[in-house]
């Protein structure tokens, strides 16, 4: 997790470059290139502290996540969502009852979807059902073990936690649950 002084230094920086070229545009001398030096490094902080931002945890939905199974589309986004909301609780230190409450809906919205995936898997004779909830499985318990670090350990776990599971969720959807689609597709489920 990054230090106070890694997230604001490049705050602190671009304050003093705006200042900067402010107070170098007001000096008479506007011939000088100083000014238009002093705006090209600005311009230059600004793109560097917003190419950095892909470095937090937060996800965006993109097109590319899309299965095409619309109700399993709208539970990752929610999944997303919710992973984005832990990620908050690691930054904000938004408090013990945030955390508790966004990680145990966090986990039961996972068995929800778990579920319901199994179900439909179930329903139109999936023949990798039994691989694939395995997987979901073997997630289900590596999540039960960061919840009891964070039992044992507190917010310390939480990193850890969001870490896990923004790179399974992400794996998951584009590897393991783009392979049912088709097969589901082919049976009718849209």
């Amino acid at each position: 997790m990054k230090t106070l002084l890694d997230r604001y230094l490049p705050v602190l920086l671009l304050a003093v470059l705006a200042a900067a070229a402010l107070l170098a545009f007001l000096d008479p001398g506007a011939g000088s290139p100083l000014p238009w030096l002093v705006l090209l490094a600005l311009a230059g902080g600004v793109y560097l502290s917003r190419r950095g931002e892909g470095e937090s945890g937060f996800l965006a939905w993109k097109d590319e996540y899309a299965v095409g199974i619309e109700i399993i589309d709208l539970e990752h986004k929610h999944l997303l969502n919710l992973i984005n909301n832990l990620e908050a609780a690691v930054c904000l230190r938004t408090g013990e009852e945030f955390e508790r409450r966004i990680l145990e809906e966090l986990v039961d919205y996972t068995h929800y979807h778990f579920q319901r995936e199994e179900t439909l898997m179930e329903q139109y004779g999936y023949p990798d059902l039994v691989g694939h909830k395995a997987q979901h499985d073997q997630m289900i318990n590596q999540v039960d073990t960061f919840v009891r670090r964070y039992e044992e350990r507190g917010r310390d776990a939480l990193a850890e936690v969001a870490g896990y599971l923004r790179l399974w969720l992400l794996q998951h959807i584009n590897g393991t649950d783009k392979k049912y689609v088709p097969y589901l597709q082919e049976h009718g489920v849209r």
